[in-house]
């Protein structure tokens, strides 16, 4: 395996709580696929979980060197837990055939968080 992408970002929590309360359901929407809609109504903290997202999704497209842009949107990722609690990366059919045309093969995923501040790092792996 070869790295064919690594990607950071990092987010002020509390600006998402402000985007969130200007815009409510629909800042939900549009960030947020169907796989985690379930885990935000069930957080303890809503607007933790709405920035560890997007900065995953951010930190994601960035490994992929497209930027939230050219075709790709924040529902073509999700990111769920592993039984263990870590992180995964889910893909939307159009991002699993953009990955197979790139070759790439895995995802590592790290979320972090302390007040203000959430933080991921995505690595995409590629078949050599």
């Amino acid at each position: 395996m070869s790295i064919f992408g690594i990607g950071v970002d990092m987010v002020n929590v509390d600006r998402v709580k402000k985007i969130h309360e200007k815009y409510g359901d629909r800042f939900v929407s549009k960030i947020l696929n169907y796989s985690e809609i379930e885990l935000y109504k069930e957080a303890n903290d809503q607007h933790r979980f709405l920035a560890n997202r997007f900065a995953g999704k951010e930190a994601a497209s960035k490994a992929l060197g497209t930027g939230i842009s050219k075709g790709v949107t924040w529902k073509d990722f999700g990111i769920v837990a592993k039984p263990s609690g870590q992180p995964e990366l889910l893909l939307s059919d159009n991002m699993k055939k953009l990955f197979d045309r790139e070759g790439i093969a895995s995802s590592h995923v790290s979320l972090t968080d302390e007040k203000p501040w959430s933080m991921a790092f995505v690595i995409l792996e590629r078949n050599q």
